[in-house]
């Protein structure tokens, strides 16, 4: 049996999901639908259901290392809930980081005219009616990525989401 990695990026659309042996990039997936719908339909190609793609017919998922915010805050719970029930019903072990691992922006669309941002410190904060400020290039930059190597020691357990904002 082969065992894979999986990184998850679903903080923002389109969600992206990276397959990996051996922590490299062998394949990635993408969706454009809602977080709702596009979760499962990766899922069930990849985990021993009626749906899942033969190519994956002999492969267990070892891990998943996904991106815990800042992000769509119901992106976020969404995301949590899911996984943490694969975890429960496939004994997959789950590891977490920030969503900056993903994106080379200092900057992640929050709502609004509103972003987060990543300081020299490695904090988090939201800064609200900043949209102007924000440069082209760096919104170019903004695009969430997998990586061709997943540094699994930028991510760690437990895996919680991480809230910025307070609840409302």
């Amino acid at each position: 049996m082969k065992h894979i990695d999986i990184a998850l990026v679903s903080v923002h659309s389109p969600l992206l999901c990276g397959i990996y042996e051996d922590n490299i990039l062998v394949e990635s997936m993408q969706s454009d639908e809602l977080l709702l719908v596009g979760l499962p339909h990766i899922f069930e190609s990849l985990l021993p259901t009626q749906k899942q793609d033969s190519h994956y017919k002999d492969t267990r998922i070892r891990a998943i290392y996904y991106a815990s915010g800042p992000g769509s805050f119901s992106a976020l719970k969404l995301t949590h809930i899911f996984l943490h029930t694969l975890q429960y019903l496939y004994d997959i072990k789950l590891f977490a980081t920030s969503s900056f691992y993903f994106t080379h922006s200092a900057y992640i669309k929050a709502f609004g005219t509103s972003y987060f941002h990543r300081d020299a410190e490695n904090n988090i904060i939201l800064l609200q009616n900043v949209k102007d400020l924000i440069n082209t290039q760096d919104s170019k930059e903004g695009a969430f990525f997998l990586p061709h190597i997943l540094d699994k020691s930028a991510f760690s357990l437990p895996a919680q989401p991480l809230y910025i904002l307070p609840p409302v």
